[in-house]
């Protein structure tokens, strides 16, 4: 069933990538658009990767789009109306990118090949600028709890205790609050092709990563209470067991 979904995904990947640009003048001309009232309004350059959902239909006067910025690779979402008027996400993924830095980090102490995306909950909304720091938005939130997403390549070094290590340093650094972790590990070829998929999205959909062969899926959380998880409980996960 894995792998039919696995295929499942791959098609609508494959669709959502023909919309690449060149395909058309519009496409072209649309592109340079949002382009250049982004390099206009951050003063940097960016570069649209694809185009989505566009207009042409009674109910979508709209087209989005998936744009990188040069400097950075960040990928993030903008939405163009016919009045050319966008709203993006560029500022919340710099954010996110600064929260999950933190993560890659102690990944990269531990001695382990991964990528981390992150989800963060937050009782009160504010609005994020793009200068904003990790520390900035931690005192302004009033944040839950932090999620994240980790998709990791299978090592036989893999341990629980490292598993978390990572959530502990990174609470550390954060001063709270909780934080949840979902390990994704992979096998070498597999975890080649996911990172490849994940490249080209702004948005991460952790169902996305279910039609892929992981080897293993596990769940870690703290909170000011100690860890919820056992080191048994995880170890048997990184064994495959109750996947």
């Amino acid at each position: 069933m894995r792998k039919l979904l696995k295929k499942v995904s791959i098609v609508l990947i494959g669709i959502s990538i023909l919309s690449l640009l060149g395909c058309s003048d519009l496409n072209e001309e649309t592109a340079n658009v949002i382009e250049e009232k982004l390099s206009e309004k951050y003063n940097e350059s960016f570069e649209v990767k694809y185009l989505g959902e566009r207009w042409g239909t009674k109910s979508n006067d709209t087209v989005t789009t998936y744009v990188k910025a040069v400097d950075s690779d960040i990928m993030f979402t903008a939405v163009m109306d016919k009045s050319e008027n966008i709203v993006e996400n560029y500022p919340e993924m710099l954010l996110m990118n600064k929260f999950a830095s933190v993560f890659n980090k102690e990944i990269v102490e531990q001695g382990l090949d991964a990528s981390s995306w992150i989800r963060i909950h937050s009782k009160q909304p504010i609005e994020i600028t793009k200068g904003m720091t990790v520390e900035d938005y931690l005192q302004k939130s009033n944040l839950d709890y932090i999620h994240v997403e980790i998709v990791m390549k299978r090592d036989e070094s893999i341990t629980a205790e490292k598993l978390k290590t990572i959530v502990q340093r990174s609470y550390d650094e954060f001063n709270g609050p909780s934080i949840s972790a979902t390990y994704w590990i992979f096998k070498d070829d597999e975890y080649k092709e996911v990172n490849d998929m994940l490249k080209k999205v702004a948005n991460i959909d952790p169902s996305s990563l279910e039609s892929y062969e992981y080897d293993s899926n596990v769940f870690v959380e703290l909170t000011e209470n100690g860890f919820v998880e056992s080191d048994e409980d995880i170890n048997n996960r990184l064994e495959g067991g109750g996947n």
